[in-house]
Order: C-alpha cells, then sequence, then structure tokens
C-alpha cells in the first residue's frame, strides 16, 4: 500500500495585537492578559484566564511566553514575540497535540482512492507530536473489511507518513 504523508499540527492559534505601557518603552501586562483572554474566547470559545509578565521592554523580536488557563484547569503556554518596538506582538499557541481528525478523514480519502469503497477509520486521541513515535489506527470497509493503519511521526511539526499493515 502506497504511504501518504500528511501535516496534523492540532490547535496553532495565533493573533496580532497592539499592547504598550504607560511608559511606552514597555508592553502592558495586564492589558495584553485582557486582549489575548478576549481573543482565546472569539477563536476557540471558553472562559479563559491568562497571566503575562507584568512589564516587558520593547524591542523588536523579542519573546517572552504567557500561561493561558481555561474553565477546566487545562493550562497551555503562549508564545509571544514582539513584531516591532512600538508595542505590537504576535502571539500562539503551539500544537502539542497530533490532529488525528485530519489524520482520519485523509486516510479515509486515500483509501477509497486506492482500495476503493467506503472506509472508516478511527484513530486515537491525544498523540502527542514526537519525531519518530508510531501508532495504529483502524481502519473499516462499509462491507465490513478491516484493516490496520501503521502511522510514524516523521518530524516535530506534525507531519506523518502512514502505510496498511497488510
Amino acid at each position: 500500500m502506497r504511504r501518504t504523508t500528511t501535516s496534523l499540527l492540532a490547535l496553532v492559534l495565533t493573533s496580532g495585537i497592539l499592547v504598550t505601557g504607560c511608559s511606552a518603552s514597555t508592553l502592558d501586562g495586564s492589558s495584553l492578559q485582557d486582549k489575548i483572554t478576549t481573543q482565546l474566547g472569539e477563536q476557540i470559545g471558553g472562559t479563559w484566564t491568562v497571566v503575562c509578565p507584568e512589564a516587558e521592554p520593547l524591542k523588536t523580536g523579542a519573546t517572552f511566553t504567557c500561561t493561558a488557563t481555561d474553565s477546566s484547569g487545562v493550562a497551555q503556554t503562549v508564545n509571544v514575540t514582539q513584531s516591532d518596538d512600538q508595542g505590537n506582538i504576535t502571539w500562539e499557541i503551539p500544537a502539542t497535540d497530533l490532529d488525528t481528525l485530519t489524520l482520519e478523514s485523509g486516510v479515509t480519502d486515500e483509501l477509497a482512492k486506492q482500495v476503493g469503497g467506503t472506509w472508516t477509520v478511527v484513530c486515537p486521541k491525544g498523540i502527542a507530536i514526537e519525531n519518530g513515535a508510531t501508532f495504529t489506527c483502524d481502519a473499516t470497509s462499509a462491507d465490513g473489511q478491516t484493516e490496520t493503519v501503521n502511522v510514524t511521526q516523521t518530524d516535530d511539526q506534525g507531519n506523518v507518513t502512514w502505510e496498511l499493515a497488510s
């Protein structure tokens, strides 16, 4: 069976905002927290609490992290990068798990092309992105044929290859 490569980053949110402090030489941590909290709610929903450093010096390209915690207590690292020395920043929550829904969809489509028929593919959820890690998914055709799909992560960016075990 042919191998297929897929990029599967789960959640990477990015956004740009302008946040400067009173002296205009630092980023205002409180204002930054409020803006990221609002944008998280708009982009993925839910209730969030964001904690950032109180004040960061304005410097183009400087980076720092904040912590975003959802209402269930799950914390995410927020990577913040200063776009310029005027208080413009971008932020992102880097993906830590593979997007297995995209993998399932891609394998389903490829099996239909390669083998024919209608397929359902089920992969484990919560697979951490880790170069070289392997796992299996279960594929079932509409007529009851079952296959094991061997998946290998090819880098630390969420790219994978897969092939049928048989």
